[in-house]
Parts: C-alpha cells; structure tokens; sequence
C-alpha cells in the first residue's frame, strides 16, 4: 500500500492543511485521470487503495470533511468514460474494507459515502440524465458485485450480484440516498424520479432480509419521495431553485466526525 502511494504523492498532499497544497494536489489527480490516460481496473482500484489509506489517517474533524469535499468535486470533473469505471472502484475498496473499519474511524467513511451517492446524482443531472450513463449507473448500483444496493443474500453471492457487500454499507445507502436525491430532483420528472428509486424498491421487494427490506419500504415512504412522485404534484421543473452543488453543505452546519 505505501509502494502505490508513494507513485501517487498527491493522494497524501489531499488531506494537507494548506488550500494550496490541497488544489494542487486535486489538480494533479484530475489531470492524472484525464481522457488522454488510459486506466483499467487494476489502476483504478490502486488510486482508490491510497485514497482509502489516506482517509484512514485524516485525523481532525475539519480535515475530513475537506477531503471528501475534495473527492466528491473530483466525480464531477470526471470524463464520461471514465465516471462508471471509477465508480466501480470505489465501491470494490468501500464495500471490500467496510467491515474492517475501526468503529472509530467509521464517520469519516459514512461521510464520504453521503458525498458520492450526492454527487453522482449530481454527475448525472449535468449529463441531462441521458438515460445510458443512468442505466450504467443503475446497474452498478443495484446489479453489480459490489453495488450497495444489490439484494444480497446467497442467490446474491451465486450470481454475483453484491452477495458479498456487507448490510451495515446497504443500510447507510439508503440512508442518504433521499438525500442525496433532493437537491436535483426538483429537475426530474415522476418517470425518472421512479426510476432512480427503481434499486431501493428491487430491496424492499426482494432483500434477503426482512430488516433490509423493512429500511427499504422506509425510503420509499419518505415523504420526499411520495411528494415527488404524486399524480397530483404540480412542481415547476426549473433548475435556479436549489443548486445541485448544495448538497453537500445543506444542513449549514459544519461537520463533526469521530478524530483519530
């Protein structure tokens, strides 16, 4: 792990005090994943390794927050090609090393997971939700082997679909998933509101779990939800009201994890 690391200084330079160093390092990052670079799995889990690393040993509160803040800007800038991919090796790395993360260094992960589920819902609507990146989205989500959304269980470790992803990660996706939802859904018509919501209601019809599928009926029911996807609802689809970028500091209030 430090081998790869030490390929990669900016990763480290992520979480440094100063905002110049941070840019710095982001700019390089980016720059390190730009179209021109050709990336296969394997280089892209070894990015998310060190990052991974890098987040273990942020220590203060305030620090943890401006690396994930950093990390969820980073999706946004993504090239098309490369935004599922990276995606992919995010959620092998969170979902591989959830259930060995010291309960004490658990928030600033959960933090970082509410920055990704909010900003991928970002990602698509500056894409205009062109219904292939969705589809690709959906289907890591909610499909793949290490999808958080996947239903689980045996039948999921047979056919690959998130048989492995441990259920306290599932249980914080939906968690935030509303939430990272709302700043663009007053953007989003009923149709793909349902469909966006289409992997939590796969859970709450067929997770392995009566608790997996009981927090799942609890998503669908949030009243944000059935606000949006009312027959009566008469919401104006105009995108000046809350910025998509305001996810991540809605709440207006400064964040306060676990330290070290």
């Amino acid at each position: 792990m430090e081998d790869d690391i030490g390929r990669m200084p900016f990763v480290k330079d992520l979480a440094a005090n100063d905002r110049p160093t941070r840019e710095k390092a982001l700019s390089s990052l980016q720059t390190y994943l730009a179209p021109s670079r050709t990336l296969n799995e394997m280089d892209l889990l070894k990015i998310w390794k060190g990052l991974f690393y890098c987040i273990h040993h942020t220590a203060s509160p305030l620090s943890q927050q401006r690396i994930c803040a950093s990390l969820a800007s980073l999706l946004l800038s993504l090239p098309a090609q490369t935004f599922i991919p990276f995606l992919s090796a995010f959620w092998k790395t969170i979902g591989s090393n959830f259930s060995a993360i010291p309960s004490l260094r658990l928030d600033k992960y959960l933090l970082l997971i509410r920055y990704y589920v909010a900003s991928s819902f970002t990602y698509l609507h500056e894409k205009n939700w062109d219904m292939a990146a969705l589809q690709s989205y959906l289907d890591l989500i909610g499909e793949s082997e290490w999808g958080p959304l996947t239903i689980g269980g045996v039948d999921g470790v047979k056919n690959g679909r998130g048989g492995r992803v441990p259920d306290g990660l599932r249980y914080h996706v939906l968690d935030v998933w509303v939430d990272g939802l709302e700043a663009v859904a007053e953007t989003m018509d009923k149709e793909l509101i349902g469909e966006v919501m289409e992997p939590v209601q796969k859970l709450a019809e067929y997770g392995k779990t009566k608790v997996l599928r009981m927090r799942a009926k609890g998503v669908m029911r949030d009243e944000r939800v059935e606000a949006w996807t009312r027959e009566d609802a008469s919401r104006d689809l105009k995108a000046d009201g809350l910025q998509p970028g305001d996810q991540q500091a809605s709440s207006g209030e400064e964040w306060e994890g676990l330290g070290d």
